[in-house]
């Protein structure tokens, strides 16, 4: 009886434990506060095992396809999600993207009804075959594009892959027109491995209707750049079919020859061309380039207006030349060195500095001249009809700065000091009044009437001939006196005329200046007339050896103010010369700049679209 009874519980409490291990096998416990969940075998799990279990005895090399025979075909698509920069001077294009994929894997197909009515998986893309379609006309040191993001797989074997991958292409620059160009870039992708019997590359379709293929970037989650202006962001609501404004892509075919034993063969491989065109943003570097070049133009404009002897000239012009040099060389740190061809604004600075290097040139070679006199000679014939005559009354500069002629300025040099003196013929009566007054005016004037002999015909003094005056010179205003006194001689005192002679304050106006202006009056060639007023008057010798003298000096005066004068019109004519071509090169920079301007402002600065992009059924050669 009692053996019944243990042997009865024992079997209980067997039960018990199996009952309890059960339960902790169904009731998963939760953690406090929170409810209990039965815990249940995950099917999710058991289907991508099998799946990748599937993959392992196949094995991912190779094509996911039953039949070597049929081509895969995988559909693309580009987002632009942002354009990060621009490298001018490394031409790169660096972008943020989202690269679609989409194809049908035979591998990975599973009845939904055998796996709890579940319809896609996410499998990481190492465990399955991906398609190899990579960006051509990359320029990373990065070998790896794509950040990892796994793949999802729907039961009918349909795949769908969406990695994100920052892409640096390679893009020609062209600025021509910089900095108000456009750039065109491409993007290129394709199969490395795979040929259009194996692979092929179709174009992404949205799940947006109408249902079609999209041959373009889409720009649905674009962030604006700002630098750079696309024209897909202007239509980013605008469904792909009827979009007008952004470039349409174009599909390839690159072909490559491989040699597979003695046989050449060969392949094609499909690839998908993306137009990006990017229009710069001009706000800054109008501000640092654009604006200082116009003022400073402006500047260069009154260079050629300040006088050719000026030193201000040379030196507005040479801070013009730095200030220029110094934008030149910020826009050589904005663009590249190797392009085909120069920026226009670059031109224009160059430009700019060569007007202002001839300029100063002139400059400096017309003070040389004008502080040399005519050392270097008058300006040559050809060259005053050619530029002086010629060009200057085009420029309106002969009619401001009227030239005498060199060739007579050495007879006509004294015409506004001298007059010829007409001899008088007047009678000797009257002749001897005037004299008589011209005596007693003087003797008032400098000896207030007490220090004259008496002016009179009475006064008896020995004769002064006609010999005594006939050479003297007539050519100065105050030769009247002379004359009357030649006249007069026979009837007068010579010692009148010897004191009218030193006393006369009609000598000419160059003679005093010069005797004013000089302290050492031993310097002249000639001696002051120092007498006494005991001396007696009537050394007829003396008056002649005097007279000679001052005509002397009166001939060297005459002749050393001639050649300054004919040195000062050379370096006028010099002068004249410099600013006519200085007028000359305002012109032609005023013509030039208007050109320039007229031709290089950007009435049309879209780049033609390359022809290959006209139609997507050309092949291009490798």
């Amino acid at each position: 009886m009692n053996q019944n009874l243990c042997f009865t519980l024992s079997i209980l409490f067997i039960i018990i434990i199996i009952v309890y291990y059960g339960l902790l096998q169904v009731v998963a416990v939760a953690p406090k506060g929170h409810p209990k969940v039965l815990k249940t075998k995950s099917v999710e799990k058991d289907l991508i095992r099998m799946l990748l279990n599937r993959y392992e005895q196949f094995g991912i090399i190779g094509r996911p396809v039953n039949d070597s025979k049929i081509k895969v075909d995988v559909r693309y698509g580009l987002q632009l999600f942002q354009i990060l920069d621009l490298d001018e001077n490394k031409q790169i294009l660096r972008t943020n993207c989202w690269c679609m994929h989409k194809w049908t894997d035979s591998l990975l197909r599973w009845n939904e009804s055998e796996y709890g009515n579940i319809k896609t998986v996410r499998i990481f893309p190492s465990q399955i075959w991906t398609p190899d379609i990579k960006l051509y006309n990359f320029a990373d040191e990065r070998l790896r594009e794509y950040r990892d993001a796994r793949v999802v797989v729907s039961s009918n074997g349909e795949t769908l892959w969406l990695p994100q991958a920052l892409f640096k292409s390679t893009c020609e620059v062209e600025i021509t027109y910089f900095p108000f160009d456009t750039q065109i870039c491409m993007l290129e992708f394709g199969s490395l491995t795979y040929d259009r019997t194996q692979m092929d590359i179709l174009w992404w379709i949205p799940d947006s209707p109408p249902i079609e293929e999209m041959p373009y970037l889409d720009f649905s989650d674009y962030v604006p750049s700002n630098e750079w202006r696309t024209d897909g962001e202007k239509e980013r609501e605008v469904h792909h079919v009827n979009r007008t404004i952004q470039i349409r892509s174009v599909k390839k075919h690159r072909r490559r020859s491989q040699t597979v034993g003695n046989e050449v063969i060969t392949r094609e491989y499909p690839v998908l061309r993306y137009l990006i065109r990017l229009r710069r943003n001009p706000s800054f570097y109008v501000f640092m380039l654009v604006i200082p070049c116009v003022l400073l133009s402006s500047l260069t404009l009154v260079v050629f207006w300040l006088p050719p002897e000026s030193p201000a000239k040379m030196m507005l012009g040479m801070n013009i030349f730095v200030a220029f040099f110094v934008l030149l060389l910020l826009l050589a740190e904005s663009t590249p060195s190797a392009v085909k061809n120069f920026p226009l604004i670059g031109v224009f600075f160059c430009l700019n500095m060569i007007m202002i290097t001839l300029s100063t040139f002139l400059a400096t070679m017309v003070i040389h001249l004008y502080f040399r006199g005519d050392r270097k000679g008058a300006v040559p014939y050809f060259l005053r009809r050619i530029i002086i005559e010629g060009i200057g009354r085009l420029t309106l500069v002969r009619q401001r700065i009227p030239l005498p002629d060199v060739k007579n300025s050495k007879r006509n040099v004294f015409a506004k000091y001298h007059r010829k003196t007409l001899i008088s013929q007047t009678s000797p009566a009257k002749t001897k009044q005037a004299y008589q007054n011209r005596c007693k005016n003087e003797q008032n004037r400098y000896f207030g009437g007490g220090f004259f002999p008496q002016c009179s015909e009475s006064v008896n003094q020995p004769a002064c001939g006609d010999q005594y005056f006939e050479n003297v010179t007539t050519n100065w205003s105050g030769s009247n006196e002379f004359q009357t006194l030649k006249e007069y001689s026979g009837k007068s005192c010579p010692h009148m005329m010897k004191t009218s002679i030193k006393l006369n304050h009609r000598i000419p106006e160059i003679l005093q200046q010069i005797m004013h202006n000089d302290n050492n009056m031993n310097n002249y060639p000639f001696r002051m007339i120092n007498y006494d007023e005991s001396e007696s008057f009537n050394s007829t010798t003396t008056l002649e050896r005097d007279v000679r003298e001052l005509k002397k000096y009166v001939k060297i005066v005459v002749n050393r103010q001639k050649e300054t004068t004919h040195k000062s019109l050379i370096a006028m004519e010099w002068r004249t010369l410099a600013i006519v071509l200085d007028r000359l090169f305002f012109f032609i920079y005023i013509t030039t700049i208007l050109i320039a301007v007229v031709v290089s402002v950007p009435y049309n600065i879209e780049l033609e679209i390359p022809e290959e992009f006209q139609d997507s059924e050309e092949r291009v050669k490798n």
